[in-house]
């Protein structure tokens, strides 16, 4: 699959939906089952977990797995720690690792086959966080968690064989989204490396080309965004336009560190991680854009089903080692 590297492009490349890709979207859409945005968040979060388990290959092995918990803004957070099949390179350096699902759904356990193949493919100690979840916990919650989870890392890598002076942050969809709002957030030094796949980072009443093209029958559906941001903001008004939730509204990108975006061709979020990649390179940070055109949201997932899903991870696992 051909990937295309260019922060600066004012279109993306253009392709058919990758064949292995439709013929999954086509046998779900066969099965007609309801909307997610009609269920109730606990029934969509374990419909989330038995998909990322059903459709994901087998982990590659990699060293221990261990869980803690840390004091977070609203209680104990938990946080799943992975460590490299070696203990050659020790310390190694951190990933902190944001989990996606619309701030809704998602948990350790939907991402435990992405973290497991981006510590072995990355030989880094990846520290996974279970920030709080809405409607239950409506922002400003996950950002809050995620920022004190990014700050137990740096205060406290050392303690799990890392790198303190070495930490990158990513995440995927939402948990994108709040990798970059905590990293502005610090502010550290030590966070050397941001990555992004398929960002959250405009709020869904904006129209898009992508959102009309993409936003039903490819996975993830406009309906389900309205839903997921309407449980996340909580008919707060005031966080239409807050920093931390507004990416392309908001200013202060300056600090960030070099910055991996990948955004996928038949994704309602193609347009918003492409803008934003573009926000990040005018303000001055080092943007790797990767684009992969035949590829869904949530593709990460679905590595049993067609290869684009891997090779975004091992893509971002690459790029990440070469910048710490």
């Amino acid at each position: 699959m051909k990937t295309i590297e260019d922060p600066v492009l004012t279109t993306l490349a253009k392709a058919d939906l990758d064949p292995a890709l439709a013929g999954f979207l086509a046998q779900a859409s066969a099965q007609g089952n309801p909307p997610l945005e009609s269920l109730p968040p606990p029934v969509a979060r374990q419909i989330y977990r038995e998909l990322a388990d059903a459709l994901g290959l087998p982990a590659p092995a990699i060293g221990e797995v261990l869980e803690t918990t840390i004091p977070g803004p609203g209680g104990s957070l938990r946080l799943r720690v992975y460590a490299p099949e070696t203990a050659h390179g020790t310390p190694w350096p951190v990933l902190l690792y944001v989990h996606g699902g619309g701030f809704v759904i998602g948990d350790l356990d939907t991402h435990d086959k992405v973290c497991r193949t981006l510590c072995h493919h990355a030989g880094m100690l990846v520290v996974a966080v279970d920030y709080r979840l809405a409607p239950e916990h409506p922002f400003p919650a996950a950002p809050d968690d995620v920022e004190a989870a990014l700050r137990w890392v740096l205060a406290h890598a050392a303690s799990w064989g890392g790198d303190p002076s070495r930490i990158a942050v990513a995440g995927d969809s939402a948990g994108a989204q709040l990798a970059l709002v905590a990293a502005r957030r610090v502010q550290a030094t030590a966070v050397r490396a941001l990555g992004l796949i398929y960002p959250v980072a405009q709020h869904p009443d904006v129209a898009s080309d992508s959102y009309r093209e993409n936003g039903d029958g490819k996975f993830l559906t406009v309906g389900a965004i309205h839903w997921f941001t309407a449980s996340y903001l909580g008919g707060q008004a005031e966080a239409l336009v807050h920093p931390d939730y507004a990416l392309l509204k908001s200013d202060g990108f300056e600090p960030l560190p070099a910055t991996w975006v990948a955004t996928m061709g038949h994704d309602p979020l193609r347009d918003e991680g492409h803008a934003l990649a573009q926000r990040l390179t005018t303000a001055g940070v080092t943007v790797a854009h990767r684009h992969y055109p035949g590829a869904i949201h949530a593709c990460i997932h679905f590595t049993a089903v067609s290869p684009i899903g891997l090779q975004v991870m091992t893509d971002m696992a690459q790029w990440l080692r070469e910048q710490i």
